[in-house]
């Protein structure tokens, strides 16, 4: 009965954390868009991000998870009070309705996750870090953990962070946040989704669970944390007018949007790199401006590597292999067309696994097909989608053990982007309607 009471609670805490400090009106305001532009749904995933800021922050600062808990609750309950009236006055059916189901998805996954207690493989790696953190041991004794001391650390203090402030601290009650992250960013499909009944709506999201939902990435890996962020980011993307005016303060979230994706996994970076470089390129902007964004964007990554690296110790990529090494492949014809062919098998059987990539491809074949010419947007993503499959490409060339990485990994990469192109879907189905 008390374990129950603990998922209950850790529930009750993350819609209280995340309640704060963005609401939808002031971000409207902030970012010079319509009242009914953004919704609490953005606000809340919004809020995540700027927890994730803090994690960052605060994992440098070594205070105690404890004192900060009660500093972030206490912060929040007194925001959440505060605007209560405003939050009250903007309920609706729909929205009473959209909140229980969601309600009713978390907490499934919770049960599901206390069921399931197993760490997987990479959980055990993600689990040294998040035990630094949890013991109150400082940063850089990440240097010292046993395997893959470089990895990025921040979804390993989140990890610790809630799990030192359970009601039980249980290890699993810390790994709560990726799946509530995950239907939250989910949920957030809800906006992209135009002229359609809410019940279709609901349907959707359901369907769009189903086929995204795996509880062997909830054991202890990080893609959850990619895929919830790069959704968050395409749902801000989709305000753009790449046309004409730039607000720039949306185009700088998505910036930091995307700087997220750095603290969690390695490949992180190379996403990063890829999907605001684009964004820059899209930009109707004089080439001085572009330029200054791709300088936020470097000076951001000297960032990181400044802090991993003298701050933690550490900075490195898991792949030691020379250049030598990947020409001699690429010359030999015989191993060139091996290693093509068995990559490009498995994105296929990657894509079967999680059927959400077919969906997304075979819309925007229906959207060409339609003849609708693609804008701006669509052009966007259409050039990180091949750029990202590239990316697959040049990176197994990079592996020693190829054959083995295939197995393991390969389907886990391309998951992490697959919310990102759902876009496509969301095009399709709002054009048909």
């Amino acid at each position: 009965m008390i374990e129950l009471l603990a998922i209950i609670l850790q529930l009750v805490i993350f819609l209280v954390v995340f309640s704060f400090p963005f609401q939808p009106k002031s971000l409207n305001r902030f970012l010079n868009l319509k009242n009914n532009t953004l919704t609490y749904l953005d606000a809340h995933a919004l809020n995540i991000v700027f927890f994730v800021y803090l994690a960052i922050i605060f994992s440098f600062i070594n205070l105690d998870l404890k004192v900060l808990f009660k500093s972030h609750i206490i912060l929040s309950i007194i925001f959440f009070i505060v605007n209560f009236k405003e939050l009250k006055s903007n309920i609706s059916k729909p929205g009473i309705l959209n909140f229980f189901i969601f309600l009713l998805i978390i907490i499934s996954i919770f049960f599901s996750i206390s069921l399931n207690l197993k760490l997987n493989w990479d959980g055990h790696h993600w689990i040294e870090k998040a035990l630094v953190f949890f013991n109150g041991l400082n940063i850089q004794e990440i240097s010292n953990v046993k395997t893959h001391p470089h990895y990025p650390h921040v979804g390993s203090y989140i990890w610790a962070y809630f799990w030192k402030n359970s009601l039980l601290e249980l290890e699993y009650l810390g790994r709560f946040f990726q799946p509530y992250f995950y239907i939250i960013s989910i949920f957030l499909f809800l906006n992209l989704l135009k002229n359609q009944s809410n019940n279709f709506r609901l349907l959707f999201i359901f369907f769009i669970i189903l086929i995204t939902f795996e509880p062997y990435l909830l054991a202890g890996y990080q893609e959850y944390l990619i895929f919830s962020s790069l959704i968050v980011a395409a749902r801000f993307i989709n305000l753009i007018n790449f046309k004409d005016y730039t607000n720039y303060k949306i185009i700088f979230l998505i910036f930091l949007i995307f700087y997220t994706l750095c603290w969690f996994k390695d490949e992180g970076t190379v996403y990063y790199i890829i999907f605001s470089s684009f964004l820059i390129i899209f930009l109707n902007e004089s080439i001085q401006k572009k330029l200054l964004f791709i300088s936020s964007i470097v000076l951001l990554l000297v960032l990181q590597y400044l802090l991993q690296k003298y701050l933690i110790g550490i900075y490195d990529f898991p792949q030691k292999i020379t250049f030598t090494e990947v020409y001699n492949d690429v010359v030999n014809i015989k191993i060139f067309i091996t290693k093509i062919y068995k990559i490009t098998l498995h994105i296929l059987i990657s894509f079967i696994k999680y059927p959400l990539w077919l969906l997304s491809i075979f819309s925007l074949i229906g959207l060409m097909l339609m003849k609708i010419n693609l804008n701006k947007t669509s052009q966007y993503y259409v050039c990180c989608l091949i750029l990202n499959i590239c990316f697959i490409f040049v990176i197994f060339f990079t592996f020693r053990s190829f054959d083995f990485m295939l197995k393991v990994s390969l389907d886990r990469l391309l998951f992490q982007t697959s919310g990102f192109y759902a876009v496509f879907l969301f095009m399709f189905l709002n054009k048909i309607r």
